[in-house]
């Protein structure tokens, strides 16, 4: 399975391949290696239930878009708005809808943010949720009783 994470020892990130075989992953900056757990896998397919490389039973599903080739299309389509009379911005928006609709999904980590490229997603694995990631990754709580530091 091809993965993309980060090196929790000195933040590198990289790309990588996983096997249920237990093989662990080595960070090519700084040779850190993490072991991973085979037992993430259900029946050795592509559904992943826990995270291999931190064990955090959530994990949500999105596309596999490329955010910076987004973000150009629309910076490209205003560029062009006085020139096409905003249709330049309806356009590169069809593009931008076709290319949505033709990428996969992924897996990704709330806790380390290791995408996995091949893998299915479960049907509790739904979409990016802001208030599970800030409680997950930074420890954020709702509670009013809870005293900020």
């Amino acid at each position: 399975m091809r993965i993309r994470t980060q090196c929790p020892q000195c933040g590198f990130p990289f790309r990588s391949q996983l096997d249920p075989d237990g093989a662990g992953v080595e960070c090519p900056q700084c040779d850190d290696r993490r072991e991973v757990d085979s037992a993430a896998w259900t029946d050795n397919s592509r559904r992943i239930e826990t995270c291999p490389l931190c064990g955090c039973r959530h994990l949500y599903r999105q596309r596999d878009i490329n955010r910076a080739l987004g973000c150009a299309l629309i910076v490209v389509g205003a560029i062009f708005v006085p020139w096409t009379y905003g249709l330049s911005l309806v356009a590169l928006s069809l593009v931008d809808l076709w290319l949505y609709r033709r990428l996969s999904i992924v897996v990704v980590c709330y806790k380390c943010d290791t995408v996995f490229r091949d893998a299915k997603p479960l049907d509790r694995q739904t979409d990016f949720d802001l208030l599970k990631h800030d409680v997950l990754k930074y420890g954020k709580t709702w509670d009013e009783n809870a005293s900020v530091e």
